[in-house]
């Protein structure tokens, strides 16, 4: 999970002391599935001019995408400065620096006339509660050149074989320990496949991790409806 999309500032001051604990936490909890759930589907992207990702923690992904697209550039934008400094030294370290904006804040930091080829949002648009998620994905989903694409990862609800108490608790969890070290609003995951739909979004490819708690979505924007 990342700070949401508008900068709260108690928000962001939770996430900016999880910083430099970030990534081992989640390794620890997940054994690494959750960054390959944010890199599974890359070799399924179509060529990138421009990417925009959006509440990109320390990096991680931001990272790996540069190093498989060798040209493309990136505007990342997170509420916590915390986090923001981690990717600038990752980056810095990696030599991607001169290839990313770094900006910290919320969607407000996005220009009116800013389009990108792909957006990336992992772990991301949990932080919202439903009725603040369509807005997000909205701004978001304009932000998108026609034909764009958008690269999505999250926990998943639906469970075969019974597991769903399991996965139930295990969400649950992470919103209790959010909540308490973040101040996040939200207390359950949001719908995301409704979410997409109400904004015309088609999945073109998709994947599943650590028994399908973890997901992946590759989502094409609807092209504009240019009238008969």
């Amino acid at each position: 999970m990342s700070p949401p999309g508008s900068a709260v500032p108690h928000i962001a001051r939770g996430f900016d002391r999880l910083a430099p604990f970030y990534d081992g936490m989640a390794d620890l909890a997940f054994a690494g599935r959750i960054h390959a759930s944010q890199t599974i589907l890359l070799p399924r992207l179509p060529k990138v001019r421009r990417i925009l990702v959006v509440g990109g923690g320390t990096g991680r992904f931001l990272s790996s995408f540069l190093r498989h697209d060798a040209s493309a550039l990136a505007v990342s934008i997170d509420a916590s400065s915390g986090m923001t400094r981690k990717t600038e030294a990752r980056l810095a370290r990696e030599g991607f620096r001169d290839r990313v904006d770094l900006r910290i804040g919320g969607l407000e930091n996005l220009g009116p006339n800013e389009r990108f080829d792909l957006i990336a949002t992992h772990c991301f648009l949990d932080l919202f509660e439903e009725d603040e998620l369509e807005g997000v994905m909205a701004t978001l989903g304009e932000a998108l050149s026609p034909e764009g694409h958008w690269l999505f990862s999250d926990f998943a609800l639906a469970a075969p074989n019974g597991r769903g108490v399991i996965r139930r608790s295990i969400i649950a969890m992470l919103y209790a320990f959010f909540r308490a070290t973040s101040g996040i609003a939200a207390s359950r995951l949001p719908n995301f496949d409704r979410a997409f739909g109400r904004i015309g979004f088609r999945e073109v490819a998709s994947a599943g991790l650590a028994r399908g708690i973890l997901r992946a979505s590759l989502l094409r924007k609807p092209l504009p409806d240019r009238g008969r």
